[in-house]
């Protein structure tokens, strides 16, 4: 009994050692970004976004090559920009040529349209898109003007799926 548990156990230990074992490849370390700037793919990928307990969807995109976070806004015509992130991702508008491009639940709302040289959301890149820079405005909204060139715009169960 002793010599059949020795031979197991020496075979056991041979086929370990004879069996090639596949070691976790270590990916190379990405390339450094700059404090605070959003990586940019190459290709494009799906993005799913979780609906907020707000009910909205939210995403961060690249504008003109800047952090902008935006509700994503299915309604929306077009895409609006604060005053600040219009700044942030230095497109050019003058305030006092903000005019009425609108009506809200609270009356007209005031802004000016511009246009926008690039907008990139997970490497889905539209550029010279038709914007507005909002008057009074506190959230962005990535609208149609930069949706519709999407392949897929899908909202199930709480989550919208963008392609």
């Amino acid at each position: 009994m002793k010599i059949a548990l020795a031979i197991m156990a020496v075979t056991g230990i041979a086929i370990g050692l004879a069996v090639p074992t596949a070691k976790p490849k270590v990916a190379a370390a990405p390339a450094a970004q700059p404090e605070g700037a959003v990586p940019v793919r190459d290709v494009p990928v799906e993005t799913v976004l979780d609906r907020s307990p707000s009910g909205s969807f939210v995403a961060i995109a690249d504008v003109n090559d800047e952090p902008i976070r935006f509700v994503v806004d299915t309604g929306a015509d077009t895409v609006a920009l604060t005053v600040e992130d219009a700044k942030r991702a230095h497109i050019v508008f003058d305030p006092s040529q903000f005019q009425v491009v609108g009506r809200g639940a609270s009356g007209d709302v005031r802004g000016q349209e511009v246009r926008i040289a690039d907008i990139v959301l997970d490497g889905k890149r539209a550029t010279d898109v038709r914007a507005v820079v909002l008057e009074g405005s506190d959230m962005s909204l990535l609208g149609h003007t930069y949706l519709r060139r999407l392949k897929n715009v899908q909202i199930s169960n709480d989550k919208m799926t963008l392609r």
